[in-house]
């Protein structure tokens, strides 16, 4: 079913129908677009907190009715949004210069430099996708077709920064510069649940040198946004952390895109949902540390380090789940890569793929469905991989003394 010329319609089909009907959601003049909804809803509250960092009035980053006011006065007609005063320091004042302009203008400016952001993350990972250079029209339209774009821009989100961190990692993971890939991890920590879920991978994968990037990275910038904001400021998003869990529903007002609201769908008890999830979070860390430290191919370890990385993380929405752009890459190039192989395990994954590159745009359907092409296909995909490296090992294992069998291997099971 998935033929070249097939996957070329459909992404194309995609990429017209999605940016058409953004189009003209947002063709209408003002900051509000033709349903009359905030244009890049989420900026509006990176908005205001940048305004609050340019005028230096700091201690209004966590007062939830100065925001309030702020908004209605930059977005007049924004009533029914309400924003709960969550976010860090680093992202006030990476927002602040922006704020100079009016509301629209920043946003134009934010969504041109998230789209640079992402094709240039694309443009890194088709370096090192060479299976995949034949098929470069293709590949060019399906990035412009992932519905992960779409979703973080229309969320006016810091998706992309998050993804910039996280393909900057794997380049340098790819060239065993550990430290490196962990100090761009470690910058995640602007979103501290995402830092820590690296963290969390990498310790369960042993790989201590990324851990101790992943640490510097954070403390680095962590110390320089103290120095410019002032460590009163710091000690108040302190606070403000150890406060989510009693506004963590309002965070997430629906279920999120990982294990944790997987269980929460399946498990209504609050005390047993959060048991099951630690146990299955630890699972998934666990599977993903044994698939990096085998020996298949190194896009299939990425990947399955990023998924990991995405399960564990008690916050996912929509909009995170840009991340699995990388992901898709990655996993195509391998199946080009093993074109002709008849294993069924190995056919399994380009379906997995296709399920996770149109999972993005799924926010509308019931969670009993929309979870299962999201965490449930970001699952499977995890436990393919780790069933195959198993294969792999018992093959080769049970073909030790055939020169011919550790030939087959390399052809089909490329190592890292």
């Amino acid at each position: 079913m998935l033929t070249l010329a097939r996957l070329r319609a459909y992404a194309t089909l995609i990429a017209i129908g999605l940016w058409t009907v953004f189009a003209i959601d947002f063709s209408v003049a003002g900051p509000l677009d033709r349903m009359g909804k905030v244009k890049g809803t989420d900026f509006l509250h990176f908005y205001v907190i940048g305004s609050i960092a340019r005028e230096g009035r700091w201690s209004e980053l966590y007062d939830t009715s100065a925001q309030e006011r702020r908004a209605r006065a930059t977005v007049p007609g924004s009533a029914d949004v309400v924003f709960v005063p969550v976010e860090s320091p680093q992202l006030a004042l990476l927002i602040s210069p922006l704020t100079a302009v009016s509301y629209t203008g920043a946003l134009a400016i934010w969504l041109t430099l998230g789209a640079a952001l992402y094709a240039l993350a694309c443009a890194a990972l088709w370096r090192d996708a060479g299976s995949l250079h034949p098929y470069a029209r293709l590949v060019m339209v399906a990035c412009v077709a992932f519905p992960g774009l779409l979703t973080a821009i229309l969320h006016g989100q810091t998706a992309w920064l998050s993804l910039a961190c996280v393909v900057a990692a794997l380049a340098a993971l790819r060239r065993s510069r550990r430290f490196a890939a962990g100090l761009a991890l470690g910058l995640l920590v602007f979103k501290p649940h995402w830092a820590a879920a690296a963290a969390v991978v990498f310790v369960f994968a042993a790989e201590w040198r990324v851990v101790a990037g992943i640490v510097a990275g954070a403390f680095v910038e962590t110390v320089v946004t103290g120095t410019i904001a002032g460590w009163l400021v710091m000690a108040s998003y302190a606070r403000v952390l150890i406060n989510l869990p009693s506004v963590a529903g309002l965070l997430e007002p629906r279920l999120g895109d990982s294990l944790r609201g997987y269980v929460q769908l399946l498990v209504s008890s609050p005390a047993f949902s959060i048991a099951i999830f630690c146990v299955a979070a630890t699972a998934a860390a666990v599977i993903a540390a044994a698939i990096w430290r085998s020996s298949v191919s190194i896009d299939l370890r990425l990947s399955s380090a990023v998924i990991a990385m995405m399960l564990i993380n008690p916050h996912v929405n929509a909009y995170d789940l840009l991340l699995l752009a990388p992901v898709c890459l990655m996993l195509a190039n391998w199946c080009v890569e093993q074109a002709g192989n008849g294993n069924a395990g190995i056919r399994t994954m380009p379906a997995l793929v296709a399920i996770l590159f149109v999972s993005p745009v799924l926010g509308g359907v019931p969670d009993a469905v929309r979870l299962q092409c999201t965490a449930g296909a970001m699952c499977a995909v995890l436990v393919l991989v780790y069933l195959l490296n198993r294969r792999i090992s018992f093959w080769m294992f049970w073909n030790a003394g055939d020169t011919s069998a550790a030939v087959g291997a390399k052809k089909y099971f490329p190592a890292s």
